[in-house]
């Protein structure tokens, strides 16, 4: 009987369980376009007061601090300094998530474990990351934009980078990271 062979007869396909599927799929693209968008509501919505109040600040009386009031571009022109705590206009201070000075940030993401900055060199964009969890840092060249955000790939990883918060895709998998904190260039 060693060459006896039980197979089970083919289940007919359920379509309840293909419409279920379609309907979570559907549901999870639009969670995501509506975290997206609700992000670049929310940054859109921080800019513009934050505009408004440093301006006014700044023409009164020179500011003190390097986190608040305005900073001064390449071109001369004020920039609203970046809402998120523990930066100053040039990135995440003591990291080496930071642009070089000279450089524009063009955006800054901070999440549970890494800071990250896309900075603009001439036109040219570059990545500058620093993981809070393994205390490395790391800098992508040739950074371009993508959707609401942009994208880094280097040899080992790509990464989206959104106002929603960072995506990694590397040989061993994706990972998410959420946004905690989000500012843009005005």
């Amino acid at each position: 009987m060693g060459g006896l062979r039980v197979s089970r007869p083919a289940r007919p396909a359920d379509p309840a369980r293909g419409r279920v599927i379609v309907v979570s799929v559907v549901v999870g693209v639009l969670i995501v376009i509506a975290a997206a968008a609700g992000a670049t509501a929310y940054v859109s919505g921080q800019r513009q007061p934050a505009e408004s109040v440093a301006g006014p600040a700044s023409a009164a009386a020179p500011s003190t601090s390097g986190t608040s009031g305005t900073s001064v571009e390449q071109s001369g022109a004020p920039t609203a300094a970046p809402s998120i705590p523990g930066t100053d206009a040039l990135g995440f201070l003591g990291t080496t998530a930071r642009c070089a000075d000279g450089d524009r940030p063009k955006m800054m993401v901070l999440t549970a474990t890494s800071q990250a900055v896309v900075c603009d060199h001439a036109g040219a964009l570059y990545y500058a990351g620093w993981r809070t969890d393994t205390g490395s840092g790391t800098r992508i060249d040739g950074v371009l934009p993508a959707g609401p955000g942009w994208v880094a790939r280097a040899p080992d990883a790509t990464i989206n980078i959104t106002p929603a918060g960072l995506v990694i895709s590397a040989a061993n998998g994706e990972f998410t990271e959420p946004a905690t904190g989000f500012w843009a260039a005005p």
